[in-house]
């Protein structure tokens, strides 16, 4: 190679950069020869090395240049759980903007696909100036860590939940740890700020609910402050720690709900089993049927024959399902289609495979004694599938529904009470407003220290009118249940 040419190969043998020195330029094929005795056989710019064998130049002028590597993409974890939207709250018909649906809690059921992992893509060799391959990084593969309320299938390809709650996830490179926090604590006060609270877990409030608001949780839920003009619903029990005032209240949702719907989905399951074997009947008659779809013949038993399976599905669609066995909500889900005249076969034996779980879930199902302790209720109605403490002050004009026993520490004025156990009361009644009404069944009583006139007692199904202040009264059927005795 003369001396007056000097080739230079970059780091990364991607590119060969020429310089020439002297008087007059080096000839083509000594600009060629020297690029072989670099090394130099790929790549090479032909317009520049006829520049060069023509002007004489100590600047570096890239005079071949390779490909380089395409690189490859590092496997990586998609987090699958369902994110609200954040440009704008929800809007009605009216375009009126509702406030209250803000939040951006997620919350999960338990059997639920958190995140799916994807194997990396490797990348493109690329060719040095020399002609050698040059390859490119190898891309890392992905992983996921289960962490607390999570599983991994065998693969460790998908992360599923196992408990209800919030899904979380933390990266640390192509690594991501997911866990299922089974319970969310609102820092202050439920308002407009937060918007409504809706969580499959266990909801902490250390402030109030305020008014219009809404907190539904599958859990429990304890509110550290008031609750007034607001709604509660808890899959578990309801700890208020101050009072409940003009609110509703439903504690032991899964119990309540699963009960409204069990008819439900046991009169479409049965419906459409009918609808099922009447079809294989008429298959079997009719030579033609083929001509029809799987759609029409089923439209036209339901219209003709089984017109009550749209009215049970509408009726389920409608049903709230927050706090739902997962596979009653499926069942609940799967309904929507039938409502329909547009549907396949496949959907109708999907529809058929839910309804058939959720009627063996519900079966098996043990009803949850939930659990409300207030200080106070004003106004308000408080629904429980357990037993209603009320710890302080007592209630005025307050509606009680409980599964199990009610007691109040303080007065009870105006409203009523209906429990499935026993009832406990300070005092019952009061010289104005409507009087209070107390039913429990008929093996249970009702335990009163003060009972004012007007305040009305039922045992099963005798009623009684109390007509002079009493002290220390139990009221209870008689042995023959013919009247309430007071003991």
């Amino acid at each position: 190679m003369p001396d007056s040419i000097k080739i230079e190969i970059s780091k990364d043998k991607l590119t060969a950069t020429i310089r020439v020195f002297g008087t007059e330029p080096p000839s083509r094929e000594e600009i060629l020869q020297a690029l072989r005795e670099r090394g130099v056989v790929y790549g090479i710019l032909e317009s520049v090395v006829d520049y060069c064998s023509t002007v004489v130049t100590d600047e570096a002028t890239v005079i071949a240049s390779g490909d380089p590597p395409v690189p490859g993409k590092n496997g990586w974890v998609d987090i699958l759980w369902e994110k609200k939207e954040e440009a704008e709250p929800l809007q009605d018909d009216a375009k009126t903007i509702d406030y209250r649906e803000t939040s951006k809690l997620v919350s999960v059921n338990e059997g639920a696909l958190l995140a799916q992992r994807y194997p990396p893509v490797k990348g493109e060799p690329g060719r040095g100036v020399t002609g050698e391959v040059i390859l490119p990084p190898e891309p890392k593969e992905a992983r996921i860590v289960a962490g607390r309320g999570v599983r991994l299938d065998p693969g460790e390809d998908r992360a599923y939940s196992t408990s209800q709650g919030r899904p979380v996830a933390r990266s640390s490179g192509t690594t991501v740890m997911i866990i299922v926090e089974p319970s969310y604590t609102v820092v202050g006060d439920v308002c407009l700020k937060t918007g409504n609270i809706r969580f499959k877990g266990n909801v902490t409030v250390t402030g109030n609910i305020t008014e219009t608001m809404t907190v539904e949780a599958s859990g429990s839920v304890q509110v550290n402050g008031i609750v007034t003009g607001a709604s509660v619903f808890c899959g578990e029990s309801l700890v208020v720690l101050k009072n409940v005032i003009t609110s509703n209240i439903t504690a032991g949702m899964g119990a309540v709900e699963c009960g409204k719907i069990r008819y439900l989905i046991q009169d479409l399951y049965s419906e459409l089993r009918s609808l099922i074997e009447l079809m294989e009947q008429i298959r079997g008659k009719l030579s033609n049927i083929e001509k029809y779809s799987f759609a029409q013949v089923v439209n036209g038993l339901i219209d003709n024959r089984f017109k009550n399976i749209r009215v049970y599905a509408k009726q389920l669609v409608n049903t709230k399902t927050f706090n739902l066995p997962f596979e009653v909500a499926d069942a609940v889900e799967s309904a929507k289609f039938i409502t329909g005249i547009q549907f396949t076969p496949e959907e109708f034996r999907e529809l058929m495979l839910h309804l058939d779980r959720a009627v063996k879930v519900m079966e098996a199902q043990e009803p949850q004694k939930a659990r409300v302790v207030v200080q106070a209720a004003f106004g308000s109605t408080i629904k429980c599938s357990g037993e209603v403490i009320v710890a302080g002050k007592g209630c005025v004009n307050t509606t009680i529904y409980a599964g199990g026993d009610v007691r109040i520490t303080g007065p009870f004025k105006g409203g009523e009470i209906i429990s499935e156990g026993n009832v406990e009361i300070d005092e019952l009644g009061s010289n104005l407003g409507a009087p209070p009404l107390v039913r429990v069944k008929p093996k249970n009583y009702v335990k009163v220290k003060r009972t004012l006139p007007g305040s009305v007692i039922q045992v099963g199904s005798i009623r009684m009118g109390v007509n002079r202040e009493l002290s220390a009264a139990k009221y209870r059927q008689t042995k023959d249940g013919e009247a309430i005795e007071i003991v």
